[in-house]
């Protein structure tokens, strides 16, 4: 799991614990028991710490004190990291539903069945959720009531957590990276979410029928010259969004129509979402380097060896970015 950083303070799960470290020493202040393993990122709103647990519960823990406030258990493990806002967590598990629970209580608000599971936290935009699945489909849900107003479906699952911002909802997908407006209204009889555009980024594998053309569907474009593979979610901002691949470029596309800015190439494969800070845009590689870039430009500034796979996205706190590599090792650099 990737490290969440409040006030100061470190979280991060392990094997049968939450941990709390200094962010300006790594001294350990604190390891709060828990009943399964925590994979996902922890989820932090207030004084309270939101754990996915693999023993199927989710757990509300007080993080001053570590006491568990509430339990709340589902039928089969989390899947991924909660999303918390408005009062409510939103927690999927392999069971195949994504759960509203009172922030509070724990109290079951609603529950929503997905086709497969819920693999990532969902994305909260204004009074709507989406919500990404194994198999291949976006769900836009009601964020209060979890009423189904729209889908898009893909043909392969999807990878990592949908990104709303802009107008659009950004998710990879099957190796590639595509983009759905998010102010898309019902219609009779019609539950897609209109396409904006797909970007094609991976070689077409044989015996694999290309993607459906669906409802709304407005344009798309593709690259074949060369196999890519986009694993992780885009950073984006106003103007740009900036996304790797498996092939280790890093592309900086328009946020509205993904026109190239500029790309740049690193030695290994990029498998996390980049951090954007200020003028600048830092990503980690499969080979252990640290990367950071002139935003406008792709210009390369400085770049760290850190030796070991990179596999989780950069965070950002009080002057320094930290890292979880493969091995378990958790690097702060300023």
């Amino acid at each position: 799991s990737a490290p969440v950083i409040v006030n100061g303070i470190i979280y991060i799960g392990g094997h049968f614990r939450v941990l709390a470290l200094d962010a300006h020493t790594g001294r350990l202040r604190q390891e709060i028991p828990t009943t399964g393993p925590v994979h996902p990122s922890v989820a932090v709103a207030g004084d309270t710490l939101y754990v996915g647990l693999q023993d199927w519960r989710v757990l509300a823990l007080n993080r001053r004190t570590g006491q568990t406030q509430w339990a709340f258990s589902t039928q089969n493990p989390i899947a991924g990291s909660a999303t918390v806002a408005k009062g409510l967590v939103y927690i999927g598990s392999r069971d195949g539903f994504l759960y509203a629970l009172d922030a509070v209580t724990g109290r079951l608000i609603w529950k929503f069945k997905t086709e497969g599971y819920p693999l990532s936290p969902p994305a909260l935009t204004d009074k709507t959720l989406f919500v990404s699945s194994t198999e291949g489909i976006l769900y836009a849900l009601h964020a209060r009531t979890g009423r189904l107003r729209l889908r898009f479906h893909v043909p392969e699952r999807l990878q990592d957590v949908p990104v709303a911002a802009n107008g659009l909802v950004y998710f990879p997908s099957g190796g590639q990276l595509y983009a759905v407006d998010a102010s898309a209204r019902e219609y009779p009889g019609q539950h897609q979410l209109n396409l904006v555009w797909a970007q094609f980024w991976l070689w077409q594998i044989p015996g694999v029928p290309q993607p459906p053309g669906q409802p709304g569907g407005r344009w798309r474009f593709s690259y074949r010259n060369r196999p890519q593979a986009i694993l992780s979610a885009p950073a984006v901002t106003h103007e740009a969004f900036y996304v790797g691949d498996f092939n280790g470029y890093l592309y900086a596309r328009d946020a509205q129509q993904a026109t190239p800015r500029w790309q740049f190439k690193a030695e290994s494969g990029v498998r996390t979402s980049p951090l954007i800070l200020g003028s600048r845009v830092y990503f980690g590689t499969h080979a252990g380097v640290l990367y950071a870039l002139d935003r406008a430009q792709g210009a390369l500034l400085w770049q760290l060896d850190l030796g070991v796979p990179i596999e989780t996205a950069p965070v950002y706190a009080s002057g320094r970015i930290y890292i979880r590599t493969s091995n378990g090792q958790l690097h702060a650099i300023e």
